[in-house]
């Protein structure tokens, strides 16, 4: 059946639409690696504790209150720690952990959000539907779309491949010897077993990323990627578009899609 099914998951998004609330089925975790991300952290709590039933959260060496934060948060699982004088930043392996904790805690799904990202206001009933549809194929991993809030919290950028952006962020609990995309930048967070065809099923679901609301904070983007991958290891077409307004068209977000924080 999955076979059958390749030439549809590769052009459509399952869909996450319907009326009335579905409840909750399963037990959708959170999961969260931060570094001295205390000014975004209390949005982050208050958009994504009441859509999930927990969340792991791993603190890599922060200098500020992040790990106070969490701490306080019953609603945090389990709080994994790194000092501060780590030898080097190791995302895939902070990642791995992250999921091990989380399995600890019985999660039937994981959701991977950063703390400059937003959950779209229904995320929960709309995954809840989505996990229910895709179920029924089979289904363990979706790319969801990513939005990028641009110069207002009301705006995102949809030209070119800014209408386009997906990441697979959302998937079944899996397996301890399940395989991990190990790039250091720009890893798919879903295990690699879970693609159909080679390639992760869309979900109708949304994510809205901060960290480009302003000109500073895009070229701060920029900077940084920039001195991480100099050479253009990790993405081919570098990081020259976080700035480039060339064609630039933005569009409101919906209020019936919108998110709270």
């Amino acid at each position: 059946m999955r076979n059958l099914l390749r030439p549809i998951y590769r052009r459509l998004a399952v869909p996450s639409f319907g009326w009335g609330d579905p409840g909750r089925r399963v037990r959708l975790v959170a999961l969260l690696a931060a570094r001295d991300e205390a000014e975004r952290l209390p949005g982050w709590l208050a958009n994504v504790l009441p859509q999930v039933d927990g969340v792991v959260a791993l603190d890599d060496g922060s200098a500020d209150a992040t790990a106070e934060l969490l701490a306080a948060r019953p609603e945090v699982l389990e709080l994994l720690r790194v000092p501060r004088e780590r030898p080097a930043w190791d995302e895939a392996g902070n990642f791995r952990a992250l999921v091990a904790a989380a399995r600890r805690h019985r999660a039937d799904w994981l959701l991977s959000v950063d703390a400059d990202e937003r959950l779209e206001r229904d995320f929960r009933a709309r995954f809840e539907r989505v996990a229910r549809r895709g179920g029924i194929f089979g289904l363990a991993a979706y790319a969801v779309r990513i939005l990028d809030l641009w110069d207002g919290r009301d705006r995102c950028r949809v030209d070119g491949r800014w209408g386009h952006k997906r990441a697979a962020r959302l998937f079944r609990t899996p397996a301890p010897d399940a395989r991990f995309d190990e790039r250091p930048l720009h890893a798919a967070k879903a295990p690699l077993d879970a693609r159909v065809g080679g390639r992760f099923v869309r979900a109708d679901l949304r994510i809205y990323h901060l960290r480009m609301l302003s000109a500073e904070l895009r070229s701060a983007r920029r900077a940084r990627y920039e001195r991480l991958d100099p050479e253009r290891r990790w993405q081919e077409i570098g990081y020259d578009y976080l700035t480039d307004e060339r064609g630039l068209r933005l569009r409101r977000v919906p209020q019936r899609r919108g998110f709270s924080d």
